[in-house]
């Protein structure tokens, strides 16, 4: 039903924007965005901790990539980012 993450990333010279992206990694992971969320920021920070929340209901045995991008005070140039990939594995069937 959904994941949750919680990422932090600096930047000397001003963030200017960040995002979460979630990708289903199937044929072309760029067309197949799932869920995102972009936060904008008016006074760019040096430092930033953000969450999201993304309620889209995730299938299981699908592999997914999920992106934590950090952009410069133009909100324009990337600067850092984290990936992850995983798959979700439904809790029915599985042995404890």
């Amino acid at each position: 039903s959904g994941l949750t993450m919680a990422a932090s990333g600096s930047y000397e010279a001003g963030i200017g924007r960040v995002d979460f992206v979630l990708v289903a990694l199937t044929s072309d992971p760029l067309a197949n965005v799932v869920d995102r969320k972009d936060i904008d920021y008016a006074k760019p920070p040096t430092h930033v901790a953000e969450a999201w929340h993304s309620s889209v209901p995730l299938s299981d045995d699908l592999p997914y990539r999920l992106f934590f991008h950090v952009y410069d005070r133009t909100g324009v140039n990337l600067v850092a980012y984290e990936r992850r990939d995983f798959t979700c594995e439904s809790k029915e069937g599985s042995e404890s």
